[in-house]
């Protein structure tokens, strides 16, 4: 198997993984359209056009292979993660970073994790999240200078074990909730995952993984039992869900091997619940467990290497030895 990036493994091509994407995501998008106006439909044209053009442009002065289809969908998926207000002169800074991490990286940074992540400490951006149902202008740029006026927090961010946020967590299921354009409502994006679980273009083990692992920790850390609500209100919020079926199951940096998979959606889930218990910002803890769990998918691989027909697969030691460079 080529070792570079992108790996697929499902039995459709490029362009139908991209056409099964973008259905995912058609109703969550359509929502947030509703809650936003057209805003958000722009920054998801303008981050898929962004990683086309940086694709296209690399591969063509560079002799190489295109994968058009596969920087399509890591553009969809980016300006999933981002606020409706965001400005829009981070959006082809977001498309290189992605670009970057995925053609010379190797797989090993999560592309959507790695081009986000540097936003959420660079001003407010990535963090205020405006009121449902006033639309904002798509015409305009940037919404920094206003963020103070418009800016209210997410259900998530205000959450405490002893204490829920005003919203319900039916709302927040459900959409009623302010949240970044891809992440509003988790029913919708549950439905979205479903269908791309019964299209294979996923398997079931990196999404059990996350929200299993969540629950885990909760269960076996945090749970005082009595406060279910603390539980409940994570499991009813988008990105968590937009994680586990959409970006956490991303190919170039998600295992091969299917238990190696379920590992990895364990070990995000299990992140993301003690960051977010640490009180840090509910996007980000997403974001951070998965370039985190990254850096060690080859590592899975090779620990939970499969065994056929009596070959035994390598010592260890032997198959680490492989993620050393050598000299030619």
């Amino acid at each position: 198997m080529n070792n570079s990036s992108p790996h697929i493994r499902s039995g459709n091509s490029e362009l139908g993984l991209l056409i099964d994407f973008i259905i995912a995501a058609v109703p969550a998008l359509i929502w947030s359209a509703i809650a936003y106006g057209a805003r958000p439909i722009v920054i998801v044209v303008l981050s898929v056009g962004f990683s086309l053009l940086f694709e296209y442009l690399y591969c063509r002065f560079m002799k190489k292979n295109m994968h058009l289809p596969t920087a399509a969908t890591l553009g969809l998926i980016t300006a999933m993660f981002m606020p409706a207000g965001i400005s829009y002169w981070i959006i082809p800074l977001t498309a290189l970073i992605s670009f970057a991490a995925r053609r010379f990286t190797r797989g090993i940074l999560h592309p959507v994790a790695t081009a986000l992540l540097p936003f959420f400490f660079i001003g407010r951006e990535m963090t205020a999240h405006t009121k449902i149902f006033e639309p904002l202008k798509f015409w305009k740029l940037s919404y920094a200078g206003q963020m103070d006026e418009l800016a209210v927090n997410m259900p998530v961010s205000v959450l405490t074990p002893e204490n829920g946020p005003a919203i319900s967590a039916f709302d927040a299921f459900i959409g009623n909730a302010p949240e970044a354009i891809g992440t509003m409502s988790a029913i919708l994006l549950i439905i979205g995952g479903i269908y791309l679980l019964a299209r294979r273009n996923i398997s079931w083990h990196i999404p059990v993984g996350v929200i299993g692992g969540e629950a885990l920790v909760w269960f076996t850390m945090l749970f005082d039992g009595a406060h279910y609500n603390y539980l409940i209100y994570h499991l009813c919020s988008g990105g968590i869900f937009l994680a586990a079926f959409f970006a956490a199951t991303e190919y170039s940096s998600s295992p091969t091997v299917k238990m190696g998979r379920l590992v990895h959606g364990g070990a995000c889930g299990m992140l993301l619940m003690l960051f977010r218990h640490s009180g840090m910002n509910a996007a980000l803890s997403v974001l951070l467990a998965m370039f985190i769990v990254s850096l060690f998918s080859r590592v899975i691989d090779m620990v939970m290497a499969e065994r056929y027909f009596g070959y035994h697969t390598r010592k260890l030691a032997d198959r680490l030895k492989t993620l050393i460079p050598t000299k030619k």
